[in-house]
């Protein structure tokens, strides 16, 4: 590879690498802003990839305090009203340790799990913010 080719190569790599820092500040001011939850579209819709160290110490923390459910204050086959990439309700299953939902798929309704915020699988994650009714759930099936 000539030098030139070289330079410009290296240029693009430190501007992806200063593109992907000045994302990490925008995201933490997010997170470090978050104000109460409200209403499941207040829970920021992604968390972001991160260590489990980092997830565990940071973003853990940080739904709690801006008012989602910590999983040791789940009650067995409770309603939740919260957010996940397809529901917004969900019933807390003790035996399964996951939440239950209705989840709606080319015609078909069934219930599908999840698992709580403090449990990261690397799938969609459950954040529960306050108690819904059995009628709530009932409703989402529709």
């Amino acid at each position: 590879m000539d030098e030139r080719k070289r330079q410009i190569l290296l240029r693009r790599i430190a501007d992806k690498e200063k593109i992907q820092a000045e994302r990490n500040i925008r995201i933490k001011e997010l997170w470090n802003n978050l104000k109460p939850f409200q209403v499941p579209d207040d829970v920021p819709n992604q968390i972001p990839i991160v260590t489990k160290d980092e997830y565990e110490t940071f973003y853990v923390p940080k739904l709690i305090n801006a008012g989602a459910i910590p999983k040791e204050h789940l009650i067995n086959n409770q309603v939740y009203i919260g957010k996940h990439r397809r529901c917004t309700i969900a019933r807390w299953n003790q035996d399964l340790n996951k939440f239950e939902y209705w989840r709606h798929k080319f015609g078909n309704v069934f219930l599908d799990t999840c698992n709580h915020f403090e449990d990261d699988d690397g799938f969609a994650l459950f954040v529960p913010i306050k108690l819904g009714t059995d009628a709530d759930f009932k409703e989402s099936e529709n």
